[in-house]
């Protein structure tokens, strides 16, 4: 059960800790300090142990404030982020930032495999953010679910709505899953993906990402895909979408970070903020993911890509 699999409660609900940062009317923090209370999750909300101390450094989240920052939403747009913590509960939501077209936007994860905490259905979202953050769709708790998310970008933050839920769905044996999209009429099949072990399931990792409907391999260097620099990580999932294939890398460290955002040409001051905080992100460990298909020039094209840590 969740509460067995995992060092917490999911009734646990925590305050603010007493060294978050006093803001003045219409201020954003950038850098989150680290409290007594903080848990260390990945972007599959399971638990890791820091890389080292976190005494005195900063929580993930303050990359998600940081990317707000450089995108220019207002400081006003930031409410619904606030609503989620305080429904959820702190260090229970994954965030990714993603970077698409050259614009930043975000996407929120709430898990509940075993369905034990009643925060985080799609049901209770919907209801306990009114008000702040407009959910459309409507998803039945008898659905199987073991997560939901949303997406939401500078528009959708400034009209407080989104149209749009993500649900995922557990494969049966193994590690992975379906997710799928539900709008206010009607519901698809948005994609699959399957997690694995690079240590002892590179073949199975390297038999996906050659076999593919998207990616012309016999044009593409397979160490244009299965990035050298980030298999030194904890897991790796690899992605099968409705556009492009894609593969995530999860448990790296800052440093590996860092030399993902600059090979896929984040904004300087995504990539200045974590550069000039490292060491008070030491001990974090991040996750990464990388869309991928072939464009009609035959060159290997990058559509999205996406980093995650938790609010």
């Amino acid at each position: 059960m969740l509460a067995q699999r995992l060092p917490w409660s999911p009734a646990e609900v925590l305050s603010d800790p007493p060294n978050a940062p006093a803001l003045a009317a219409g201020a954003r923090a950038l850098r989150i300090p680290t409290g007594p209370n903080d848990r260390f999750f990945d972007y599959c909300l399971q638990p890791y142990t820091p890389r080292c101390d976190p005494s005195g450094k900063l929580r993930g989240e303050s990359l998600l404030w940081s990317s707000l920052a450089v995108a220019g939403v207002p400081v006003a747009d930031d409410r619904p982020f606030h609503a989620i913590q305080r429904v959820a509960g702190r260090d229970m939501t994954v965030f990714g930032v993603k970077q698409q077209d050259g614009a930043l936007s975000w996407e929120l994860y709430f898990y509940d495999p075993d369905r034990e905490d009643p925060r985080v259905t799609a049901a209770n979202l919907r209801r306990e953010l009114a008000g702040e953050l407009e959910l459309v769709p409507a998803v039945a708790d008898t659905i199987g679910y073991f997560m939901v998310s949303f997406e939401l970008d500078a528009a959708a933050l400034a009209r407080r709505r989104v149209d749009e839920l993500d649900v995922y769905l557990p494969m049966h044996g193994q590690q992975g899953g379906f997710s799928y999209k539900f709008a206010a009429a009607n519901r698809e099949l948005r994609n699959t993906y399957r997690f694995h072990d690079p240590r002892a399931e590179i073949d199975a990792i390297v038999h996906q990402l050659e076999r593919s409907v998207f990616v012309d391999t016999t044009r593409t260097d397979l160490a244009e895909l299965l990035l050298p620099e980030l298999l030194e990580c904890a897991k790796i999932c690899v992605a099968r979408k409705r556009s492009a294939d894609a593969i995530y890398y999860s448990g790296i460290t800052v440093g590996q970070l860092l030399w993902f955002l600059r090979r896929f040409a984040y904004p300087a001051a995504v990539v200045d903020f974590i550069a000039d905080n490292r060491g008070d992100l030491e001990h974090l460990r991040f996750d990464v993911g990388v869309d991928h298909r072939t464009g009609d020039d035959g060159r290997l094209v990058v559509p999205k890509t996406s980093y995650y840590s938790t609010l």
